[in-house]
């Protein structure tokens, strides 16, 4: 039978016998398979490596902001006490009233972090004033006051001139009670943790002086970089950086003056000289010849 007589069936159905198959049609086989094989055995090594290239999305954040509150600070007032309850109580009375209950202060930003408690001026329209930083380690007691709950507060120990401490209560109005709750254990739970990773630092530091003392410091190899970038704790700054610590400047040399008095000693040691006499004139400088200048000045003191 020729080709061009015959019917449409017989064309069709050599046209699908010669259709090709499809592309991935043996790695979709293949991939069904192992799903197949992997599902039978759920706890087998092929689950687990199959489990190595799954695409799985997931988010989270490598560093948070530092909450933030818009407050109305009222000022701050002296108090003997550092902690306790009820220690707030007095100071807190005499901030409320010189703030004529809560209506005179300044709106400012109150940031708690790892470092402190940081204010800045919230109306700050293009004038940069100085804010203010609070020691985390130097606040000793904060509460949201029962008696005012939408106040906070905070004592802190200012040092001063010559070593000298002293106390204050600050205290700030938020919008809301539960808010200024929120900030206090805020306060509480940042001191907490920073205090516990500052002692863990300072027991490693420690743990690796007394293994440098009795070893020695060739044999222990040297901090990574990584560990004294990202290990410093904030909560107790170094001393260089507190208002406290000496500052070092540079020594100034006055040549003038020092040459005035090398010529004020002079004279006055031509005077002596005369006054003691010829024979005693000759005795002293024949012995400042001899290198006995020390015991020539000290004598000339006298």
């Amino acid at each position: 039978m020729l080709p061009w007589k015959r019917s449409k069936v017989e064309l069709v159905a050599s046209e699908a016998r010669r259709q090709s198959k499809p592309k991935g049609y043996a790695v979709s086989v293949h991939y069904s398979a192992l799903t197949s094989l992997a599902r039978a055995c759920p706890e087998s090594a092929l689950h687990r490596v199959g489990s190595m290239f799954r695409s799985k999305r997931r988010k989270f954040r490598v560093t948070s902001e530092d909450p933030t509150y818009t407050v109305l600070y009222l000022g701050n007032a002296t108090t003997i006490q550092s902690k306790g309850e009820g220690c707030t109580d007095l100071a807190v009375c005499k901030i409320w009233s010189k703030s004529e209950a809560g209506r005179q202060g300044t709106k400012m930003k109150l940031t708690i972090s790892a470092q402190g408690i940081r204010m800045a001026h919230a109306e700050d329209k293009g004038l940069r004033r100085p804010g203010h930083l609070y020691l985390l380690h130097r606040v000793t007691y904060c509460v949201a006051d029962p008696r005012l709950p939408r106040v906070f507060a905070w004592i802190y120990r200012h040092e001063l001139k010559h070593k000298a401490v002293m106390l204050r209560c600050h205290a700030v109005l938020v919008s809301k009670p539960e808010k200024a709750k929120a900030m206090a254990l805020l306060l509480y739970q940042t001191s907490a943790t920073a205090l516990a990773e500052f002692r863990r630092l300072k027991k490693r530091d420690d743990a690796r002086h007394q293994q440098q003392q009795l070893v020695g410091e060739q044999s222990i190899p040297l901090v990574p970089l990584r560990k004294l970038l990202n290990g410093q704790c904030c909560y107790k700054p170094p001393v260089e950086r507190s208002r406290s610590a000496p500052k070092l400047g540079s020594i100034t040399e006055d040549l003038l003056g020092e040459e005035q008095e090398e010529r004020a000693m002079h004279c006055d040691c031509e005077d002596i000289l005369e006054a003691l006499g010829e024979p005693e004139g000759e005795l002293l400088r024949a012995g400042a010849g001899r290198g006995e200048g020390p015991e020539l000045g000290q004598l000339l003191r006298d």
